[in-house]
């Protein structure tokens, strides 16, 4: 049983190999991710348009990998948060994550503001500047009943959230295990209006991750455990394809339903992501994802703005969702995104503040350096 692990007073080191693909994991996540925020440029919904060939590869990219990889991130961040509760206590850790989570969240939106003010003046348009009362500006800032200006960042919110509370998981999880977890699903099903998290579900994956680095969880224990939730993945995967083909609308659903099926896609789909980064590790690009790594959370904060601003142009010139052209800008934003993030942290990598602002105080790694820093030195955030 959990109580009697060894885990009370320590927890064991994490292996080199784990911490490798852990950076793979952001970076794949990440990257995946940035698809879900390419804007189509239409007023429908384009899950109710007849599906042609694009159609369904716009879906599994969006609907199906890239909103699932924020599981595996929030899995993976249970995971560390655990070793600095025993080295660091409570109070330190939560005031850690007041630099490197919230301070980003707040600036990242402070950005936005003042690209929405100066957008607004040159082009009059102002439909999507926050409403000037109290509550408008603390949702725009801080995601407490809708979501921010950068709506990505809401994660960031999320994150927060469970860090407060992972003091209370952690003696939780030590004392009884199964009721945490039942908790934790009665509230993802029924907390959506709690106005606590915007996503209930993340609590679960978070919570999921902690229990892990406490059970001491080996690698290849792991993996042999998660290989069979490849097959529930194929029918996840198959059963949204469905659903998509069959233009059956996933917000008219059961709420319950609804919960329950998204709840075994993000499972599954963080469990293949899972096995995907052993793959890239033993491969000629693991270095590739390994460097790229330290500049996720600036793609992570950044990528919406510039889908925002960018895809304005982009979409003269390949046009909305539905032309013949557009796939090209759907493909192509992301990539664009990664190399503005590279280009972005490189400019401000010499100076305190804006690293301190927009990056979670992290500077980039030496010139050289290919291996990442130990994950309980540089925590993902």
């Amino acid at each position: 049983m959990l109580q009697h692990h060894p885990a009370s007073s320590t927890v064991p080191p994490v292996s080199p190999s784990m911490s490798q693909r852990v950076a793979i994991a952001r970076t794949l996540c990440i990257f995946f991710m940035t698809f879900v925020h390419v804007q189509p440029g239409i007023a429908e919904n384009v899950y109710d348009r007849e599906a042609g060939f694009f159609d369904i590869v716009y879906f599994t990219l969006t609907r199906l990998i890239g909103l699932s990889s924020v599981s595996l991130l929030g899995i993976v961040s249970g995971y560390f948060i655990v070793s600095s509760l025993v080295k660091s206590g409570s109070g330190n850790v939560i005031a850690s994550k007041l630099r490197t989570i919230a301070i980003p969240l707040v600036s990242w939106n402070a950005v936005m503001l003042v690209l929405l003010l100066a957008y607004g003046m040159l082009s009059g348009n102002w439909q999507d500047m926050p409403e000037a009362t109290v509550l408008g500006i603390a949702n725009a800032f801080l995601a407490v009943t809708e979501w921010p200006l950068v709506v990505p960042l809401w994660f960031l919110r999320d994150l927060f959230v469970c860090c407060v509370l992972s003091p209370l998981l952690l003696m939780g999880l030590r004392r009884s295990v199964p009721a945490v977890f039942v908790l934790l699903v009665v509230y993802m099903l029924i907390g959506s209006d709690w106005y606590v998290m915007q996503r209930p579900q993340l609590l679960l994956f978070f919570a999921l991750g902690m229990w892990l680095r406490l059970v001491g969880m080996e690698e290849l224990k792991l993996d042999r455990i998660l290989r069979p939730f490849l097959v529930g993945l194929v029918v996840m995967v198959a059963v949204f394809l469905a659903i998509r083909i069959g233009r059956i609308s996933i917000g008219d659903m059961n709420e319950t339903l609804r919960i329950v099926l998204d709840t075994l896609l993000r499972l599954t789909m963080a469990a293949g992501f899972w096995l995907l980064t052993d793959i890239v590790r033993r491969s000629r690009f693991s270095a590739l994802f390994i460097r790229l790594e330290p500049y996720t959370f600036f793609l992570f904060c950044s990528h919406a703005i510039l889908f925002t601003f960018g895809g304005i142009l982009l979409r003269r010139v390949f046009g909305n969702y539905g032309s013949d052209l557009f796939p090209i800008s759907f493909f192509l934003q992301p990539f664009l995104a990664l190399v503005a993030a590279i280009i972005g942290l490189h400019l401000i990598n010499r100076f305190a503040l804006p690293v301190f602002l927009l990056n979670a105080g992290k500077r980039l790694p030496v010139a050289g350096a290919v291996k990442p820093k130990s994950r309980e030195a540089r925590q993902s955030t």
